[in-house]
């Protein structure tokens, strides 16, 4: 379940984002926040691939994310299988084929620190967040990338490191990889990227 959540945060670092050739790293965060700031809505499809190292296999997954802001995400997984994980302030759902559940974030720290690191990063904050990651942005022309190394639990226990991919050209994110304390990579690509598109506020409940 941590797990699940984790990659969800991570997801949302998919900041769409203006970039020229030749940036320095600091306007490259500069153009983030900005572009942050400007995001009140996101949309995109989405290609989840795990790479298994002791079992020399992969498992793809396909999916449809939706944001809000300030406080709304909602991660649907289409295919092999069907997960969904909501969030709408402080309340958190999840359903899968077996049934479905509900959170109250403020009566968990877990999923209160989760949570607060996830909408850091929707407002793109992750980037500078210098209490949760030591980060490091590398890249020329159109291709950048943030390395994500975490501080503290529950991340620091899960991953080595979290990559983030830019096409400045496109102007957005292009990917995200995860590398497990394992050694297992978890790597996402997001297509159809529409923002600032009015979402049905019913995406973020479960009816």
């Amino acid at each position: 379940m941590k797990k699940y959540i984790l990659i969800i945060m991570v997801m949302v670092l998919s900041v769409s984002a203006s970039f020229a050739q030749n940036y320095t790293e600091a306007q490259v965060r500069q153009q983030i926040n900005a572009a942050a700031s400007r995001m009140n809505t996101m949309q995109c499809d989405f290609v989840q691939t795990k790479s298994l190292k002791m079992l020399k296999s992969r498992m793809v997954s396909h999916g449809r994310m939706l944001y809000s802001k300030p406080t709304k995400l909602r991660w649907e997984y289409t295919s092999p299988y069907n997960y969904v994980f909501i969030l709408n302030g402080q309340t958190v759902w999840m359903k899968n084929t077996q049934g479905s559940s509900k959170i109250d974030v403020a009566q968990s720290k877990m999923f209160k620190e989760i949570t607060r690191i996830m909408m850091s990063s929707v407002l793109g904050t992750c980037v500078s967040n210098n209490r949760d990651f030591a980060i490091s942005l590398k890249g020329q022309g159109n291709n950048w990338k943030a390395i994500l190394l975490p501080k503290k639990n529950p991340l620091k226990q899960m991953f080595k490191t979290i990559t983030v991919y830019f096409d400045m050209q496109k102007s957005e994110v292009n990917g995200v990889k995860m590398i497990d304390k394992n050694g297992d990579a978890t790597s996402i690509v997001l297509r159809n990227i529409v923002i600032n598109k009015p979402v049905n506020a019913k995406s973020f409940s479960l009816h």
